[in-house]
């Protein structure tokens, strides 16, 4: 079900404010790269540059190397590691980004420091993630606001924060990074049939699975009843003719050293 989720994830939708600083030549580094969509989109603009993701889920980095392999993708490697330890000396990088990946983490400036150690002097690092604070689902149902709610606090028991991206220029400050910038756009808007549909399928494959099912009701959020109900509404929404979602994702460039753009000084 992730997979699919992010299966079709380019740079273009989900990191627009970053590819100014992407060129040729490049070494970049993805934090959590998950399956690799957004690296393997970006190898052929940092060519012959070297594209390099982590992630900690093995699995994950399977499906990345089979896909630069199967896409003849040459300048792209994945490894499983930690975002607090990444496997990389100081300095290595010229750009680092992260993509819906530190608001799963219990301390986003213990991985923003890391992420600023790889970094080259005059590098830049990008974050960006969902704010669930900002979700908006339409026609109303009581339902239906529920739903994210839930989730949040489902990130939340795992020791995320599903609503710290819009301080992501604080903590770039408190990580060390001499010059933040600060950014918002939403690359998920669901409003035609068709994504309507797809979007409701995933939800519900969300909440139905039995470990998301057996943390809300176990830990009291809602009942049995109330989880049938919001699956009920998701199946609803997704084929109604006016229904849309959508929701912002928040995030930061962060550069090391004084070579921020003057405009932005």
């Amino acid at each position: 079900m992730q997979h699919r989720y992010v299966a079709n994830r380019d740079a273009r939708r989900f990191l627009p404010f970053l590819l100014p600083h992407v060129r040729s030549g490049m070494s970049v580094l993805d934090v959590g790269c998950g399956i690799g969509s957004i690296a393997l989109d970006l190898a052929s603009t940092v060519a012959p540059g070297r594209m390099v993701g982590i992630d900690a889920d093995a699995g994950q980095i399977e499906v990345a190397r089979r896909s630069a392999a199967e896409r003849g993708i040459d300048n792209a490697e994945f490894f499983t590691a930690s975002v607090y330890e990444l496997p990389f000396e100081a300095a290595t990088f010229d750009v680092v980004y992260a993509n819906a990946v530190l608001l799963y983490v219990r301390d986003q400036v213990r991985a923003l420091v890391e992420m600023r150690r790889v970094l080259r002097p005059g590098g830049v690092a990008a974050v960006t993630d969902d704010d669930l604070g900002t979700v908006v689902i339409s026609p109303d149902r009581p339902e239906l606001e529920l739903a994210p709610r839930l989730f949040e606090r489902a990130i939340a028991h795992e020791g995320g924060n599903a609503r710290y991206s819009r301080r992501l220029r604080t903590l770039m400050l408190e990580a060390g990074f001499e010059h933040t910038q600060g950014v918002a756009h939403a690359p998920e808007v669901y409003g035609d049939l068709a994504s309507t549909r797809w979007f409701a399928e995933f939800a519900v494959g969300l909440f139905a699975a039995p470990s998301m099912a057996e943390v809300i009701i176990g830990e009291g959020w809602a009942t049995r009843t109330e989880l049938d109900a919001i699956i009920a509404a998701l199946h609803d929404w997704g084929e109604l003719p006016d229904a849309f979602a959508s929701w912002l994702y928040c995030g930061a460039l962060g550069w090391v050293s004084s070579a921020a753009p003057a405009t932005d000084a």
